[in-house]
């Protein structure tokens, strides 16, 4: 019977042999890549637009100056918000200044 050796197995490989497991490592992950990039692109959904309403659908003038009332709502509610960001702006503007003439002269020290 033959005996086994004692010493561990060497870890030399041919180049031949190395490259090609590189090779075969990026394709693998190049592989991998496309496929992420096809899933993301084809996980976004098409945003249908609203198709509105028919003609002869029955209290249509009823629905449509609902719709007009929300949307004057919407407008509402983003001209009120702005208004009150130009306030705190203006209420924060000069002691800003103030705030920061003070740091410069902080850091020329």
């Amino acid at each position: 019977m033959v005996r086994k050796s004692m010493k561990t197995k060497s870890k030399r490989i041919s180049l031949k042999k190395k490259y090609m497991v590189i090779k075969k490592v990026k394709e693998h992950n190049r592989k991998k890549a496309k496929e992420a990039k096809k899933l993301r692109l084809s996980g976004k959904k098409k945003v249908e637009k609203d198709p509105g309403i028919p003609n002869d659908w029955p209290l249509k003038e009823h629905e449509v100056k609902a719709l007009e009332a929300g949307r004057a709502e919407v407008i509402e509610e983003l001209k009120r918000k702005k208004v009150e960001c130009k306030e705190r702006t203006a209420l924060i503007g000069p002691f800003k200044r103030i705030w920061l003439r003070s740091l410069k002269s902080l850091m020329s020290y």
